[in-house]
């Protein structure tokens, strides 16, 4: 399992730093544990005066030691005398507080395992300790999803706090469990509706399950109905992600613009902001506005490419192919498009078959006869099929894709250049890889 740190997943508000955080959470835990045995007093834990064992006192005073160097975080010394008094005091309430601390100051130095042993320790003597949501956060913090959950699912949800119930849904989450953590999520949200970590996990889930209508109602909830919502890129992203798979591309433009104007949002990810604009005005057929965003994202990049010049071409033959364009913007959108197809070839001389192909393709989207797309197209089939029938490392797909130029070719000969020579002269190649191919045996006159 891959250490959740590593993962391209957000992390919910309650997951702040380790460093930061680790005392706050674990003194919920020690004060739920030990509740008959400490207070709390200015913000630390001093023992119950009633131990009237002079055994338990000597363990009290030796216990309060160690606490003193566990809120100085001088972990090391502190494990050293919280062992001691597990080992001098044992079966008393102090040595079990010890052994729950032994635990603790383990995971602060980072040795997850021992940690764990130390509470599986503590459950022999006390059963009725929190000992599995305290190795779940345990194991959580060091990036072990797949343990954590495995604790987290001996656990009652009623049994946990709110920040428990989030991260048990988010270790679920980054392990791609989706189903398992909408359903924590959701059963978090219903204790608690205004919690932003359930409405953002609820609305993460839903769309990787692609449930974009119940995504997009979350994302409303995490934007517009949370408590002390801190909005992240994450979720920019997702909620418009969201919006696009329901089909709501032009909220997902008002937020993917919001995160344009975000002050904590990286300027790579404002840059990626524009291409998600641009797709969204491509949906609605907003071919200018799409032009606009894409040209921004391509002027972000300092280093040009073959993919990122082809995404202008692209988008004219997009616009060029759909339905709703009329026809007089057809006719621009193919010269736009081809010129810049013809000039990618030049430049990029390794993708010649591939822009051959893609100008073959184009002038049978526009709004003119058949012939007069055969006109157009007929030059750049027999280029490309040129193109591969010189490659001797040819695979199946792109012989295939030969048969279907050399077919276009004859087509072309034919019918617009009456030349049957020329015709022949294909269908001879076209039978060499295609020995059935009808449309070669009629030009041979062969049977």
């Amino acid at each position: 399992m891959a250490n959740k740190n590593q993962q391209q997943a957000p992390a919910t508000e309650e997951q702040v730093s380790k460093t930061e955080a680790f005392f706050e959470k674990y003194k919920k835990a020690i004060i739920i544990a030990v509740v008959a045995v400490v207070i709390i007093v200015a913000g630390g834990i001093l023992f119950n005066n009633y131990y009237f064992e002079p055994r338990a006192n000597e363990a009290s005073t030796e216990l309060g030691k160690s606490q003193e160097l566990f809120d100085q975080q001088q972990y090391d010394k502190a494990l050293a005398g919280f062992q001691k008094v597990a080992a001098d005091y044992s079966s008393t309430d102090a040595a079990n507080l010890a052994q729950l601390y032994i635990g603790l100051c383990q995971a602060n130095l980072g040795k997850w395992q021992d940690a764990v042993n130390a509470l599986e320790t503590l459950r022999q003597q006390r059963p009725d300790y929190p000992v599995d949501l305290i190795a779940a956060e345990i194991y959580s913090d060091a990036g072990k999803m797949d343990l954590a959950i495995q604790y987290y699912d001996k656990v009652n949800l009623a049994d946990m706090k709110d920040y428990q119930i989030s991260d048990y849904a988010t270790n679920l989450f980054l392990s791609q469990k989706y189903d398992k953590s909408l359903n924590v999520a959701t059963q978090g949200h219903n204790k608690f509706a205004r919690n932003a970590s359930f409405n953002r996990l609820m609305m993460f889930n839903n769309t990787e399950l692609k449930n974009f209508d119940a995504a997009v109602a979350a994302g409303d909830k995490l934007f517009n109905a949370s408590d002390s919502a801190k909005i992240s890129s994450f979720d920019y992203g997702y909620y418009g992600r969201a919006l696009e798979g329901a089909n709501k591309y032009q909220e997902a433009i008002g937020i993917y613009e919001q995160m344009l104007k975000a002050d904590n949002v990286k300027d790579d990810e404002k840059l990626e902001v524009n291409k998600k604009i641009s797709d969204s005005y491509k949906k609605l057929s907003d071919y200018a506005k799409a032009e606009e965003y894409l040209n921004k994202y391509i002027q972000g990049h300092p280093q040009s490419s073959f993919s990122l010049e082809e995404s202008v071409a692209m988008l004219y033959a997009d616009q060029l192919a759909d339905e709703t364009t009329p026809a007089a913007q057809k006719q621009a959108a193919y010269d736009k498009a081809d010129a810049l197809y013809a000039a990618l070839g030049q430049k990029y001389p390794d993708n010649a078959a591939y822009v051959e192909n893609k100008r073959a393709q184009m002038p049978f989207s526009l709004a003119i006869d058949q012939k007069a797309q055969l006109k157009l197209a007929g030059p750049h089939y027999i280029e490309f099929a040129n193109i591969l029938a010189a490659k001797s490392d040819r695979s199946t797909g792109e012989t295939k894709m030969l048969v279907n130029a050399y077919n276009a070719a004859t087509a072309y000969y034919v019918h617009v250049a009456e030349d049957m020579d020329k015709a022949k002269e294909i269908a001879s190649k076209l039978i060499e890889i295609d020995p059935e191919n009808a449309n070669a045996k009629a030009i041979l006159g062969m049977k």
